[in-house]
Formats: C-alpha cells, sequence, structure tokens
C-alpha cells in the first residue's frame, strides 16, 4: 500500500495532505466519520457534496457528482 506519511501530534491529530481533501471535497468544517476495518483507520465523509456544484443533493457515490450535473454533462453537444 503507497501512501503519504503523516506524524501524529500529542493530542493524537494529523493533518490530511490537500490533494485528499479536494479528491473529497473536505474543506474547513467538514464532517468526517472515522471508523477502524480490517487493522485500517477509515475516514469517510459524513456529507458528500457533489465535485461539480458542491452540492450534497443525489450524489451518486462512485463518480462524487451529482445527477443534476450529469444531467446537464449528458446534455452537452
Amino acid at each position: 500500500m503507497s501512501g503519504i506519511e503523516r506524524e501524529i501530534d500529542k493530542l493524537g491529530r494529523i493533518v490530511l495532505p490537500i490533494g485528499y481533501r479536494k479528491r473529497l471535497g473536505l474543506t474547513e468544517n467538514s464532517k468526517v466519520t472515522v471508523s477502524i476495518k480490517n487493522d485500517m483507520i477509515c475516514i469517510i465523509p459524513t456529507e458528500i457534496k457533489c465535485l461539480i456544484c458542491n452540492s450534497n443533493r443525489n450524489v451518486n457515490l462512485n463518480l462524487k457528482i451529482c445527477f443534476d450535473c450529469i444531467k446537464r454533462i449528458k446534455e452537452e453537444p
């Protein structure tokens, strides 16, 4: 498994790399769920937002794009 190495501070915090935050649409005060699965720490956005319009309604979890934006993209010539 490859990734970016980070140190844990005295309070148990880590800084998530900006590229990861952007990819998942995480900004300051975004909420995430932290869990353990198969001895790995999983950090999952609690509220998935569309990467195009930032809406949190009807977002395709695989594409991370809302169905309204998908429809607009399909309609473009």
